[in-house]
């Protein structure tokens, strides 16, 4: 027979509480057998900026700094920038099909210079001012474009380069290369003669961005704009700029930028864009920017297009003289 124990002043048996706290552990075990521990949700996919977007961007060196290289110099600071882009902005979405507008600051990062002995042909930004300038825009909810003219290094060499300093774990930060600068061999000068890349270079620099933004779990993808003015499907003798163009592939976590670079008048210039971004003749081209030259207003330089396309031209509501148009429109509108 068990033998009962009772705690002076207590009537309750041990036994008793012996036995509830045994039940107790059997339920506790048995709720978390049938009402397991909530999953660890994984991350949202990041976020194309482009999927919903124009990126209306100011090229240039950086403020108020050799406006003879971009229109971005011509602004004394972001204020000026963006009482400038108002309008401008505004015109963009009335023309753009109800997307909306992302002003960005395109920054040449990496400026291609006179080749000498050992060096890569660049001079770059400080890292502490290109950071200034990427909280600088995320403060605005723009962008910053960081632009590389590749000199003597290489497509891939620069983006980790980049990755290093840690300027691409800023969200808003995105990625461009100019092959026109990439020096030849034998030469000294970077964009004489005019530079190319490889397909499978970009292809590379898209794999690298697409690991970092899932390996550092990037609210959104890295866009990289890549400027060409020369192309095999434009028949006009300039050097190709992107070799076997066709094998371009896609990434889930970038996108990929073809930009109609280059001086010319509007009808040269639409007809490029048309020819260099056509879906047809290159399946991997999904989005397409277009570069506008105008004329600085100091006039400090005299490289500029003549005259500029309009937006209406840009977008395609107009044709310009000689009657071709915007076969379609630009995702990426930069303002040199």
């Amino acid at each position: 027979m068990a033998r009962t124990l009772l705690i002076p002043g207590v009537r309750t048996p041990v036994f008793f509480f012996a036995a509830v706290l045994a039940a107790a552990q059997i339920a506790t075990r048995a709720d978390r057998i049938l009402s397991p521990e909530p999953p660890v949700l994984a991350p949202a996919p990041p976020v194309g900026l482009l999927e919903s977007n124009t990126l209306l961007t100011v090229y240039g060196r950086s403020f108020a700094t050799a406006p003879i290289l971009g229109r971005l110099g011509t602004y004394r600071d972001p204020d000026a920038m963006a009482a400038d882009l108002c309008d401008r902005a505004q015109a963009i979405r009335d023309l753009n099909g109800g997307k909306g507008v992302v002003e960005a600051i395109h920054l040449i990062y990496a400026m291609a210079i006179p080749c000498t002995p050992g060096g890569d042909c660049l001079e770059y930004l400080a890292p502490n001012l290109v950071r200034r300038y990427a909280e600088i825009a995320a403060a605005r909810g723009w962008a910053l474009i960081l632009d590389s003219q590749l000199g003597r290094s290489n497509p891939l060499d620069q983006v980790r380069r980049m990755i290093d300093l840690g300027l691409l774990r800023y969200p808003n930060v995105h990625v461009a290369l100019d092959p026109e600068f990439h020096s030849c061999p034998g030469h000294d000068v970077p964009g004489i003669p005019i530079g190319t890349v490889e397909a499978a270079q970009i292809n590379q620099v898209q794999s690298l961005l697409d690991r970092y933004v899932a390996d550092q779990h990037l609210p959104t993808c890295k866009i990289l704009i890549v400027h060409q003015f020369g192309d095999p499907a434009v028949h006009d003798g300039v050097p190709y700029m992107i070799r076997d163009k066709t094998s371009l592939r896609a990434f889930p976590n970038v996108e990929l930028v073809i930009d109609m670079d280059g001086l010319g008048s509007p009808l040269l210039k639409v007809r490029k864009y048309n020819l260099i971004t056509d879906g047809r003749t290159y399946p991997s081209v999904r989005f397409r920017g277009i570069k506008i030259f105008y004329r600085d207003p100091g006039e400090v330089r005299g490289h500029f297009d003549k005259p500029p396309m309009t937006l209406d031209q840009v977008f395609g509501l107009v044709p310009v003289p000689g009657g071709c148009r915007m076969a379609a429109h630009p995702d990426v509108v930069i303002i040199a």
